[in-house]
Order: C-alpha cells, then sequence, then structure tokens
C-alpha cells in the first residue's frame, strides 16, 4: 500500500510541472491621423493603426510548460493585425520583417511579429525562430516612445533608426545570460544564404526568401535602480547575390536583380536615467548600415543620436524625443541629414488603456519632390486611443 501512495505520488508530481499553460496577450491601438508637408503622399487624415499610433498592435500566443528543474519550454506566437485596418501588409523584407503597403490597401491575412520556441532557466534564455533582436532593445532604452509616433524609429521604409538597427530577423537564433548584479549579455545570429542564382520564372517570395544576408548581434545591459544603459553591435555579411527588392516589378525574374553587398558594422549606446517623475533618455550610433540594400560601392555610413525626456504628472505623461541620422557615402548623393521631432501627450485611463496626442515632423534632409516619398518633409498629428489585454 504504501509503495503504491508512493508511485501515485510521484505520478501526481510529474503531472504537476508537465502542465501546459497558455495565455493570450495583445495590443490596439487606432488613431486619427493627419498628414501634412510638401513630401509626396503625405496629405489628407485617416484612422489607422500604423504610423501615427502611438504602440504596435499585435495579437500573442504563449504556451508555457515547466519540465522540471527550474527549465521552462516556451512557445511564442505573435500576430499583427494591422493589415485588417487597410494599412497594408505584412512584409517580405531581407532582413527585418517589418514593412508596410501603402493606407487603403486591403490584405486578408494576419501578418506576423515576433515569433519563436524558448528554453529558459538558470542558464539564460535561449529562442529559436524570429525573436526581437538586441538592436530594437536598444532603441527601446533609449527612446520612451518605443517605435510609436514621435519615436524617430523610421518615417519612411528603412529610414531614421531601422536603418542600421533591426526589429527581427527571420531565421534566427537568441541567448540571453542570467542578470548578474544587473549586468546581462546577449548573442544572436541570423545565418542567412547567398544562392548563386535565381531560375526564371521563380515567384517573388521564392527569389526573396533564400538570399537574406547573414547577420549577427553582440549586446551588453546594465540595469540597476534609476540606471539602465545598453550597447549593441550589429553585423551584416557581404554577400554576392543579395536579392534587390527596390527593383522589383514583377514575378517574373527577368525583371529582378540582385547585387553584390559590402560587409557593414554598427555600434550603438543608449541609456537613461530616472529622476523620479522625470526620465532622460539618450542614444548614439555609428557605422554601417545593414538595411539599405545597395551595392558594395555605394554601401550607407550613418551617424545617429537621440535624446528624449519624460514626465509624468498623475496619469498624465509628456514626452518630447529628437532624432538625428547623419548618412554619408551613398551612391552619388552625398552626405544626407535627416531630424525628427517627436511630441506624445498620454492621459493613462487605467493600467492597460490610454488615450494620447501624438505628433512628429520629419525632415528627410532633401529637397521637396512631388513624385517622392523619401524627399521634403513630412509632419504627422494624431489622437488615439490603445487598449492591451
Amino acid at each position: 500500500m504504501k509503495k503504491t501512495l508512493v508511485a501515485l505520488a510521484a505520478i501526481a508530481s510529474v503531472s504537476a510541472f508537465a502542465q501546459t499553460t497558455v495565455s493570450i496577450t495583445g495590443n490596439i491601438d487606432f488613431a486619427g491621423a493627419r498628414f501634412s508637408g510638401n513630401m509626396y503622399g503625405s496629405k489628407g487624415t485617416t484612422f489607422t493603426m500604423l504610423n501615427g499610433t502611438a504602440s504596435t498592435s499585435a495579437i500573442n500566443f504563449t504556451a508555457t510548460e515547466d519540465i522540471g528543474g527550474g527549465t521552462k519550454i516556451t512557445a511564442f506566437y505573435g500576430l499583427d493585425p494591422r493589415a485588417f485596418g487597410n494599412d497594408g501588409a505584412a512584409s517580405t523584407m531581407i532582413v527585418d520583417s517589418q514593412a508596410t503597403a501603402p493606407n487603403g490597401v486591403t490584405v486578408t491575412a494576419f501578418g506576423r511579429h515576433e515569433v519563436y520556441a524558448q528554453a529558459s532557466g538558470g542558464f539564460g534564455s535561449l529562442k529559436i525562430g524570429a525573436p526581437n533582436a538586441m538592436s530594437l532593445d536598444a532603441h527601446g532604452v533609449s527612446s520612451p516612445l518605443g517605435t510609436g509616433v514621435g519615436s524617430g524609429w523610421e518615417s519612411t521604409s528603412n529610414s531614421l533608426m531601422k536603418r542600421s538597427l533591426n526589429a527581427r530577423y527571420s531565421r534566427s537564433i537568441r541567448y540571453d545570460s542570467p542578470v548578474m548584479s544587473g549586468l546581462s549579455g546577449h548573442l544572436l545570429f541570423a545565418p542567412g544564404g547567398d544562392q548563386a542564382t535565381i531560375d526564371t520564372g521563380d515567384s517573388y517570395a521564392a527569389m526573396h526568401f533564400p538570399n537574406a544576408r547573414r547577420a549577427s548581434e553582440v549586446a551588453f545591459r546594465y540595469a540597476n535602480g534609476p540606471v539602465n544603459l545598453m550597447a549593441v553591435n550589429v553585423r551584416g555579411a557581404a554577400a554576392a547575390n543579395v536579392f534587390n527588392y527596390y527593383s522589383y516589378t514583377s514575378v517574373s525574374s527577368a525583371a529582378v536583380t540582385t547585387s553584390a553587398i559590402g560587409a557593414t558594422n554598427y555600434n550603438y549606446v543608449a541609456a537613461n536615467y530616472n529622476l523620479g517623475n522625470t526620465t532622460v533618455y539618450a542614444g548614439m550610433g555609428s557605422g554601417g548600415s545593414i538595411n539599405q540594400v545597395k551595392t558594395a560601392a555605394t554601401l550607407a555610413s550613418d551617424k545617429s543620436s537621440k535624446y528624449a525626456v519624460k514626465h509624468s504628472m498623475g496619469p498624465i505623461d509628456l514626452t518630447y524625443s529628437y532624432t538625428k541620422v547623419v548618412t554619408s557615402a551613398l551612391g552619388t548623393t552625398g552626405t544626407i541629414n535627416q531630424t525628427l521631432t517627436g511630441f506624445n501627450g498620454t492621459y493613462n485611463l487605467s493600467k492597460t488603456a490610454a488615450a494620447y496626442l501624438g505628433y512628429e515632423k520629419f525632415d528627410s534632409g532633401s529637397a521637396s519632390n512631388a513624385t517622392s516619398a523619401t524627399s521634403g518633409i513630412r509632419n504627422i498629428t494624431s489622437l488615439g486611443l490603445r487598449k492591451s489585454f
């Protein structure tokens, strides 16, 4: 009888830690946005889940199982619902999975955000799939506005901070060490590929995905009390046959070009310091731009700087942010100075709901061009409501 009770107790203990916990979380953010300026496509008003919102909309599924010994296995899948907001499709970009089609394009499928399988425990955390990159984390350390309106993450595709930092890499692996006295180390590797030729008749997706550049990130973070510091190095390997999606015009490979690209190396240091009701932020970066698909002879070199301050008054948060990116040696265009000034006023209705007023002014550093979405000045003023769950 005693042996039977011991066996039953053992079975019960195994089933106790072998159960899987499943949760659904997310965030929905909609804004009424007004666009103005002399940049092409910068005039008009709209309701949007994209440009003008204070946060990214997402629906996340998480399944976690405790397998014993302090080790947990987690499956995470994040969906991007913005396609249903008539804001465009999820991307098939070469390195970064974030891009958009013009406002008003109707898409009938979810895009993808972060997705990974994870093992975590006393050894730290290992994620395989498409986890968020450390360069996105570093940007967050220097940006109280995240990647939302006024943050300087991007204004047009692959502009500003998104030129040299990355949201995530498809087919990558990330390791995060345990935190010791506030200090942690982080590694990420995306193996990429370099297909020698592209067969005639291949579809857009088939031509695109095998030709991702190999990339890696190394980061260190220190968070202790009011101090938060992070430094990241982002490297992109040279490749002989990178798919140039800028030249894509049809599904026929005869209309698609590929190009050789040189290696890139970018360093970014971010910090913030909490003074009580006020927090100050700063970030500095320099090096090669990983997200620009150019020939080796026309690779861009960026120098970026970010400054921000956030002040809280009860339920009200006021944030000012300034971003500057100086790009040189970009083909024959010479040096370009891009700046973005942002402001956000948020009224926190609860711990999970907020209304906000957002504003940003983006100066591309290029002359006004009525046929270009990357030249001139664009202003966004938005009034939005977000709810997380």
